[in-house]
């Protein structure tokens, strides 16, 4: 027999648990103004969190935190991960503000921002575990949740609160 040859194999995606969250019927609008679904990173592994973009101190730092963690995923995995950013405030995150917004934090094409209806944005924060509340002067109150998906919208991990978080890059890491 002649000498061994190996052959390079990609690494073995890490698989969630549970139901998938693309199972859930919830049409939003894109920051391109494009109507999408939960789904639209199908095939990718996801960080999926909700946010709004007139917030001035936790959402700005959870959208630094989640770049973060993009950053810190080895290649290639980290040009492979997505990040869909859903609005709980679909009356001001008209596309326009999104696209306005992803321009602000120099966000590149991996990543989402989308508006779904009120109602819509309503169920997806009760599935992913996020509380919010509407204050005084337009702003809300809310909890900062981050959820890694597999490729199929099965959850891999979460993380809460505004520190970098291990068990993200840990999931997202072949």
């Amino acid at each position: 027999s002649g000498p061994r040859q190996t052959v390079a194999q990609a690494p073995t995606p890490k698989l969630g648990t549970g139901p998938s969250l693309y199972e859930l019927e919830l049409p939003m609008t894109a920051q391109t103004g494009a109507p999408i679904r939960l789904d639209v990173d199908r095939g990718h592994p996801t960080l999926i969190s909700m946010f709004y973009g007139s917030c001035a101190a936790a959402c700005p730092t959870l959208i630094a935190r989640i770049a973060h963690t993009v950053d810190e995923i080895p290649e290639p995995a980290r040009s492979e991960t997505r990040v869909l950013l859903v609005s709980f405030d679909p009356a001001r995150d008209t596309p326009a503000r999104l696209a306005a917004l992803a321009r602000e934090h120099h966000l590149d094409a991996r990543w989402t921002l989308a508006a779904p209806s009120q109602a819509d944005a309503q169920t997806l924060a009760a599935v992913l575990g996020i509380k919010y509340r509407a204050v005084k002067g337009g702003e809300f109150f809310h909890t900062s949740v981050v959820v890694a998906l597999d490729g199929e919208g099965r959850t891999l991990t979460r993380a809460e609160g505004l520190g970098d978080s291990p068990a993200l890059l840990a999931a997202l890491t072949p």
